[in-house]
């Protein structure tokens, strides 16, 4: 059909080129035929002189034609180029913003107690400034200890961890932990062991920081496969299937700014996963509520009695477990102040 269209109107212009050719030239001998003085030689002659003088003309107009076009023709395409590459342009650093991490942070393994240095400055930076703080991941063991740390307090936590009332979810992660450095020698029902305590003792930490700030608590049944720390401007995402983190207790990190796709696709997921969860998985500590409220608490998620001296031997744990990490905060807080 198209090329059909195509060929009509080809044909179409050809017919009215030769019309007008046609029409110049019955025109022409017209005009002519009006001086009858004019003898044949004459009119040839004339008709040469005009063939001569067409092609000179043809010949300065084309040459001028030629490079006017080019020049016009190198304007456009140079304009069409800037254009084409400024959109391009535009569109790389959106998509930059939108998909790739803004940084990038090795894993490793903490050693005369280093935690990664980059990593943690640039969280608390983050943190210093945020009004809200989100972490979700298999345990938060040392997000009290940061925040405790901080001289700025959030006015939002949630905390979305494993529960440690679930046995299969923690023996998930418990195998993941046999190739940590620090654990080597353990089986798996130490490991186990390890876990549950570990999570009991966060638990207690984030009923603690509820003094400066209520704290939301879902137990979710994480696959550990990642983590993140969500601030207002960015998100810190941990993987630990990659492939260098699977030995490291610290895995490889990523950065992904407020803007992404993924930062928003996480803050979204997260609040609804709050939203949505039966109140027997989440639980929300505030200032109002005792020692005695946690151990109702915990003595419902672990199914056996709680007393006081249990949260106050767990509280002394956690200190303990936090000690290097709190020592290392401290030290990062002081170099950051000394550089201002």
């Amino acid at each position: 059909m198209a090329a059909g269209h195509q060929i009509a109107r080809k044909t179409l212009v050809n017919y009215a080129f030769a019309v007008a050719c046609l029409a110049t030239l019955v025109v022409g001998i017209v005009f002519v035929n009006l001086d009858r003085s004019l003898t044949t030689r004459e009119v040839l002659s004339a008709l040469g002189l005009n063939l001569i003088a067409s092609v000179i003309f043809a010949v300065i107009f084309s040459v001028l034609s030629t490079r006017i076009q080019e020049k016009s023709l190198q304007q456009s395409l140079k304009d069409t180029f800037t254009a084409f590459s400024s959109e391009l342009t535009a569109t790389v650093a959106q998509g930059n913003k939108e998909f790739l991490p803004i940084a990038l942070y090795p894993p490793l393994d903490p050693k005369d107690g280093l935690y990664g240095d980059r990593f943690n400055v640039d969280m608390i930076r983050s943190l210093e400034e945020t009004g809200f703080y989100a972490f979700r991941g298999p345990s938060a063991r040392y997000v009290a200890a940061r925040l405790r740390a901080s001289n700025h307090y959030p006015q939002q936590v949630k905390v979305a961890m494993l529960s440690p009332g679930d046995p299969r979810a923690i023996g998930r992660r418990a195998a993941d932990r046999v190739y940590w450095e620090r654990f080597a020698g353990k089986d798996i029902q130490e490991l186990e062991s390890d876990l549950r305590h570990e999570l009991i003792i966060s638990v207690v930490s984030l009923f603690d920081y509820r003094r400066f700030c209520p704290v939301n608590l879902l137990y979710i049944e994480d696959t550990a496969v990642y983590r993140y720390e969500m601030f207002d401007d960015s998100v810190y995402i941990s993987w630990y299937h990659g492939a260098q983190s699977q030995a490291k207790e610290m895995p490889e990190s990523l950065r992904f700014s407020a803007n992404s796709f993924l930062y928003k696709t996480l803050r979204l997921d997260l609040t609804r996963s709050f939203d949505m969860s039966s109140n027997n998985n989440k639980v929300t500590f505030t200032p109002e509520h005792n020692d005695d409220y946690l151990a109702q608490h915990l003595a419902g998620v672990l199914g056996e009695p709680v007393n006081q001296s249990d949260i106050d031997r767990w509280r002394q744990d956690y200190q303990s477990y936090v000690e290097d990490f709190s020592n290392y905060m401290k030290s990062v807080y002081r170099d950051i102040r000394r550089l201002r």
